[in-house]
């Protein structure tokens, strides 16, 4: 009951929070784009509690579990990276289109009302699937530990992060993101180093481990030969090219790169992606570090998605269960929100053509109530598969988006025949590959695996298409609008404090790269000798 209580309380404390909002959100940019003021710490976030949901503190930290922690956290350094790059080869120049929404970014540079309604169709479509994760996570979550019946916590989870998102919009959904990011991120630092305390302390857990014969190799590099691949190296194949596929979700993907709309500037776009690599960093290792403790704990666990709920709720103290537990809730729900608020708006603007504000805002809401019952029906007819959706839904952004989207800044041949075919091939071949590959349990060669197949392709299309075509005067106007820096992003102080955070990010890497030696390497090594 207590943990029921407290997630309950929770809910109740977004939705009041969204409330209060509301009552700022005068206009439709304040709906869509949270009037184009956020400062660093909402877009930092919203950011990482876009990204962080589920697919971690129960996917993630199940893999870990299960001896896939190496391969998990080669790909979570190469993906981090991604929110440095896109910030400043894609973000700060979406920001300067003005663009309400990603799609009519698209629409605007290459002047294509068809580029547009695709990026909105592929881009509404991804989120929906992407969002079943979050939405099927939270009510695995609330069944577990409450008792009710997974329906009925669907159905909670649903009419909360509805209530947010149509209540006060963007500017609510910021706020509750950042609220939500400090909750999960306390609830991860606090929960690993509990669980390695009751394991036995974490460097003395790490020594045992290295020939733990329950899960052999579960802190080696190669991983656990048993769960996934074979050998180490096609595991560690397949961590790069996961790695680099969710690299460019955090790049492009329209719950990433919509945020960079709502910054206050271009230094509040780049020192936010910095900041948000470093956090996804430490957080996803600090986890990941819990889930293989957890086996030591509670070896042979029949859902290993469950062990950071299993620990909260029978090694934890109780007002410690219930930080961790509402921190897990807090990491999905900020997910669901974020994509609500983006197919809403992407439907209103870009697919109905709503022009007129308040019929806008009116529009969206309405649209976004829609969608909740539709995931709603989804969630309860399709079981929880966490990591599986969640790797479908999210990735295929990245094989359809990425080339457009860095073509859109920085080639000057690029035209809309290039780019509507290489988005629309890219987003065909990726989703019917990998739907096939999923639903028949079929095993490719890693380099066969539709990522490297779909971007490939959209590659190629987007060089043929443009190949065939000729940019217009008005694409070219487009663009170059895009180079022409605010006046207002050359305030020397601005500069000095994004050049001072790019300078941190050195010494921030080396310190990094030490705790992960102190707190992993070395000591698994020693346990070796």
């Amino acid at each position: 009951m207590k943990y029921l209580i407290g997630l309950i309380v929770t809910l109740i404390v977004y939705v009041i929070v969204s409330y209060l909002v509301s009552k700022k959100v005068k206009n439709a940019d304040d709906y869509f784009v949270a009037g184009r003021n956020a400062p660093t710490l909402l877009i930092t976030g919203s950011l990482v509690a876009s990204f962080i949901g589920v697919g971690l503190f129960m996917g993630d930290v199940g893999e870990s579990y299960s001896g896939f922690f190496a391969p998990i956290i080669v790909a979570v350094g190469v993906l981090s990276v991604g929110y440095i790059v896109g910030s400043i080869f894609f973000g700060r120049y979406l920001r300067r289109s003005e663009a309400n929404t990603i799609p009519e970014y698209f629409g605007k540079r290459f002047d294509s009302k068809a580029l547009k309604l695709l990026a909105s169709i592929t881009g509404s479509f991804i989120m929906i699937v992407y969002s079943l994760s979050c939405v099927q996570g939270i009510g695995s979550l609330m069944a577990v530990v409450t008792g009710l019946d997974y329906k009925i916590c669907v159905a909670i989870a649903v009419l909360v992060f509805t209530l947010i998102t149509v209540l006060s919009g963007a500017k609510g959904v910021l706020i509750t993101d950042t609220i939500m990011y400090a909750l999960f991120s306390v609830a991860a630092i606090v929960g690993a180093f509990f669980i390695a305390a009751e394991a036995g302390g974490w460097i003395e857990t790490v020594k045992e481990m290295a020939n733990y014969d329950v899960v052999e190799g579960i802190l080696s590099g190669s991983g656990n030969l048993d769960y996934f691949y074979p050998t180490g190296t096609e595991n560690m194949i397949w961590a790069v090219g996961y790695g680099i596929a969710w690299m460019a979700v955090l790049m492009v993907a329209p719950w990433q790169s919509s945020r960079y709309l709502m910054a206050k500037n271009e230094h509040t776009v780049i020192r936010s992606g910095i900041i948000a690599s470093a956090s996804v960093f430490v957080i996803e290792f600090l986890m990941c570090m819990a889930g293989v403790f957890m086996n030591k704990i509670n070896p042979g666990m029949e859902t290993p998605s469950n062990a950071l709920v299993w620990a909260s709720m029978n090694i934890m103290p109780s007002l410690l269960g219930v930080i961790i537990l509402s921190g897990v809730l807090a990491s999905a729900i900020s997910s669901a929100t974020t994509f609500l608020s983006l197919v809403s708006s992407n439907i209103a603007v870009d697919i109905m053509k709503v022009d007129e504000p308040k019929k806008q805002v009116a529009w969206g809401k309405i649209i976004a109530i829609i969608i909740a019952v539709i995931v709603l029906l989804l969630c309860v007819w399709n079981p929880p598969q966490i990591f599986w959706i969640t790797y479908l839904g999210a990735t295929i952004v990245a094989r359809s988006w990425l080339p457009v989207s860095i073509a859109s800044v920085w080639s000057k041949r690029v035209t809309k025949v290039g780019a509507f075919a290489s988005m629309l091939s890219g987003f065909l071949v990726s989703a019917v590959m990998k739907i096939v590959v999923v639903t028949n349990n079929i095993s490719l060669p890693i380099y066969l695996d539709p990522f490297f197949v779909g971007i490939a392709v959209s590659i190629i299309a987007l060089i043929v298409g443009s190949a065939l075509t000729k940019v217009t005067d008005k694409e070219k106007e487009e663009r170059a609008k895009l180079f022409v820096k605010p006046e207002e992003d050359d305030s020397p102080k601005e500069v000095r404090k994004t050049k001072a955070l790019v300078f941190a990010t050195i010494p921030l890497g080396i310190i990094i790269t030490i705790v992960m030696l102190v707190l992993w390497v070395i000591p698994y090594l020693s346990g070796l000798a």
